[in-house]
């Protein structure tokens, strides 16, 4: 999926996210003693650290994801708006539509495990335009589906959507 690595040159070990068990496996530097403490989270960058970021493995080039959830406005279940995206590197960009949108666009990047996009869109009540920004995260359903959590803002207040893989 996607890592972050931090190498923090004072300590004794490295930490090393395992991806999909969500845990973290310690590495112990040459000499020094076994790690008494279970998996955790690496302690927080001091002098002398470097934080590496990996780059993302997420690849959403070429799926559909449909809206399960929005506190923007109510979801038809059986009509949601749908969200189909494209992918060249970290650029990402694509097209919705349904439910309360006649037509959107979206564009941005992929970061770690963070879709970041600009959007436009017309609502099917007036046909005005509703623009913003937003950032999600991806999550991994049990059966192997991607959940996408997005924060975004419409006229200064913050919402949240939840999109899954279809």
């Amino acid at each position: 999926m996607w890592m972050n690595l931090l190498i923090d040159s004072g300590a004794a070990e490295i930490v090393i996210p395992e991806g999909i068990e969500r845990g973290v496996r310690r590495l112990r530097a040459r000499g020094s003693e076994p790690a008494e403490e279970d998996a955790g989270i690496a302690p927080e960058a001091g002098q002398g650290s470097i934080l590496v970021v990996m780059p993302s493995t997420l690849f959403l080039d070429g799926m559909r994801f449909a809206m399960v959830s929005s506190t923007a406005s109510e979801v038809d279940s059986d009509a949601p708006t749908t969200f189909d995206y494209h992918q060249d590197g970290r650029l990402i960009w694509g097209e919705y539509t349904g439910d309360t949108v006649t037509e959107g666009r979206f564009v941005g990047e992929i970061a770690g495990a963070e879709v970041r996009v600009s959007f436009a869109h017309a609502l099917v009540s007036d046909g005005s335009v509703v623009r913003g920004d937003a950032v999600s995260r991806a999550e991994q359903e049990d059966d192997g589906r991607i959940r996408l959590i997005e924060d975004f803002a419409v006229d200064g207040i913050d919402h949240v959507s939840v999109c899954l893989q279809v």
